[in-house]
C-alpha cells in the first residue's frame, strides 16, 4: 500500500520549512557571531587604548614624582639657604648690639672723666644739683610700674636714695646706696642701650660726682 500523496506533500513541506527554518537560524547565528567578533575586535582594540593610556598615565605619574622630588629637593635647599641668613642676620645683630655697647662704654668713660673734673672745678651750682635730682626723679617715676628695664623695687630704692640726699648733709649720705643706684641704672642702659637710659646714667653719675665733690672726695 503506498503512502499517500497528500502524507507526502505534507512531510515535504515540513522538511522544507524546517530547512528554511534551519538556513535562517544558521545565517542569523552567522550574523550574531559576527557582530560578537566586531564587538571582541572592538574591545580589544578599547583594551590597547586603555594599556596605551595606562602606560601614559605611568609614564605622567613617573614624571611628577620626579617634579615633586626636584621640589622636595628646591624646598631643602631653601630651608638651609634660609637658615644661613638667618644665622647671618643673627651675627650681625649680635654684632651690632656688641658694638652698642662698646660705643656706650666708651662713652661712659668719656663722660665720666668730663663730668668728674668738672666737679672737681665746682662748675656745677646748687641749683644744677636740685635739678639734677628732679630730673632723676622724673624718669624713675615714669618706670616706678614698670617691670622692664626698672624693677618696681629698683625704682622704689632709687627714689629712696634721692630723699637721702635731699635731707641729708652730703657727709651723711651713705655712698654705698648711691653707687647701687648707679649700678641699677649702669645695668639698665647696658641692657637696652636706649636715649632715656642713657640720660639717666649721665644724670646720676653727676649727681654722684657733685657729692663726692661736696664731701671732699674730690
Amino acid at each position: 500500500m503506498g503512502i499517500p500523496w497528500d502524507t507526502i506533500a505534507t512531510i515535504l513541506s515540513v522538511l522544507i520549512s524546517i530547512g528554511s527554518l534551519a538556513y535562517w537560524l544558521g545565517k542569523k547565528f552567522a550574523e550574531i557571531n559576527e557582530r560578537f567578533r566586531t564587538i571582541d575586535e572592538r574591545f580589544r582594540i578599547i583594551d590597547e587604548r586603555y594599556k596605551i593610556f595606562d602606560e601614559r598615565f605611568k609614564s605622567i605619574n613617573e614624571r611628577f614624582e620626579t617634579i615633586n622630588e626636584r621640589f622636595k629637593t628646591m624646598e631643602k635647599r631653601m630651608n638651609e639657604r634660609f637658615k644661613m641668613i638667618d644665622e647671618r642676620f643673627t651675627r650681625i645683630e649680635n654684632e651690632i648690639k656688641r658694638l652698642r655697647r662698646d660705643i656706650a662704654l666708651m662713652t661712659q668713660s668719656i663722660q665720666s672723666c668730663v663730668i668728674d673734673f668738672m666737679s672737681m672745678k665746682g662748675i656745677f651750682t646748687e641749683k644744677e644739683r636740685d635739678y639734677l635730682i628732679r630730673e632723676i626723679r622724673r624718669l624713675t617715676e615714669a618706670y616706678t610700674y614698670h617691670t622692664n628695664p626698672l624693677k618696681l623695687e629698683e625704682a622704689k630704692f632709687i627714689l629712696e636714695v634721692l630723699d637721702e640726699i635731699e635731707k641729708k648733709d652730703p657727709k651723711e649720705v651713705d655712698m654705698r646706696k648711691v653707687d647701687k643706684a648707679l649700678e641699677i641704672i649702669d645695668r639698665w642702659l647696658k641692657e637696652e642701650i636706649t636715649f632715656e637710659g642713657f640720660r639717666m646714667w649721665i644724670l646720676m653719675y653727676t649727681l654722684r660726682s657733685i657729692l663726692r665733690k661736696e664731701r671732699g672726695e674730690l
